[in-house]
């Protein structure tokens, strides 16, 4: 599966459902209603209804994002746990027209949040950066004793000056012991990344190197090399 963009051609992680981004509205309702009777073949319509409304809402969030392609994963471990995962795509604009600057820039802007680590990353289309960070999700916002969920989240960025847009893959999991294995599908994302042929590709540099710690974002991390 695939979302593409005029110039910009990014394979999407097998197993992941689109969320209908580049249909009209009608058949986008038709296609996250067809996902709400995958996931319940033989659920009630209220568990349907649910879903449908839940994906709806994604789907809302991340067109008023101007993100390109939603999707997500709903699966079984192999020890048997419910994994799941939220992937989004977009294109910003860019204005530096080059793409080592651009990523330093990024780097330092990523990097004043505390609750950030950010690394430097690069692919074939060029440089970029990695962005870890915990999140929690509240039921209701306006009240602390509701319930709330830790979430993990990777962020890509990468500059595409040729196109003058920045390329932002999202992805954010509940599914905490699975982050390596989704930032591994995002890794082959970004490194499968295809720009058009007329658009020159960003001038290659020396892969970031440095001493590694033994943890779960340095398991992240080795996936962008």
């Amino acid at each position: 599966m695939a979302a593409l963009s005029d110039e910009l051609h990014l394979d999407i992680p097998g197993g992941f459902h689109s969320l209908g981004l580049d249909l009209d509205e009608e058949r986008r309702l038709e296609q996250l209603w067809s996902i709400a009777e995958e996931i319940w073949p033989t659920g009630s319509d209220f568990q349907r209804e649910v879903t449908f409304h839940t994906y709806r809402e994604m789907a809302d969030h991340a067109l008023a994002e101007n993100s390109f392609y939603a999707g997500f994963c709903l699966d079984e471990a192999p020890d048997g746990r419910l994994t799941t995962a939220s992937l989004l795509a977009r294109l910003d604009p860019l204005d530096e027209a080059d793409a080592e600057l651009s990523a330093r820039g990024l780097f330092e802007a990523l990097s004043a949040n505390e609750n950030n680590t950010v690394e430097d990353i690069r692919v074939p289309a060029g440089p970029g950066v990695l962005v870890l960070c915990g999140l929690e999700w509240q039921s209701d916002p306006g009240d602390d004793t509701a319930p709330s969920l830790p979430l993990a989240r990777a962020d890509v960025y990468l500059p595409l000056p040729r196109m003058r847009r920045l390329l932002v893959m999202s992805l954010t999991t509940p599914s905490l012991p699975d982050l390596p294995f989704y930032v591994s599908l995002l890794s082959k994302s970004a490194h499968d990344l295809t720009v058009a042929s007329d658009a020159e590709p960003p001038p290659s540099g020396p892969e970031n190197g440095g001493e590694r710690r033994a943890s779960i974002s340095d398991q992240v991390r080795a996936d962008f090399g």
